[in-house]
């Protein structure tokens, strides 16, 4: 991943362990992974917006001649 996305990452995880507490957070995210493993549609979701990326922000090298 990018820099800047684990600086976000990283921001709004100290921005809600000010505003809600660690254990909070902690759990919120157990959930959220719990949830999207066991939901069918959200794995789809997370497959084609992880497809799109590759395809969007990482295309295939060509290959380049050599002189």
């Amino acid at each position: 991943m990018p820099k800047c996305a684990w600086l976000l990452i990283g921001a709004l995880t100290l921005l809600l362990h000010q505003t809600i507490g660690l254990t909070a957070v902690l759990e919120a995210a157990v959930n959220i992974t719990a949830w999207t493993a066991s939901t069918p549609a959200a794995l789809i979701a997370i497959a084609a917006l992880a497809l799109w990326h590759l395809a969007n922000e990482h295309p295939p090298r060509t290959a380049r001649a050599r002189t």
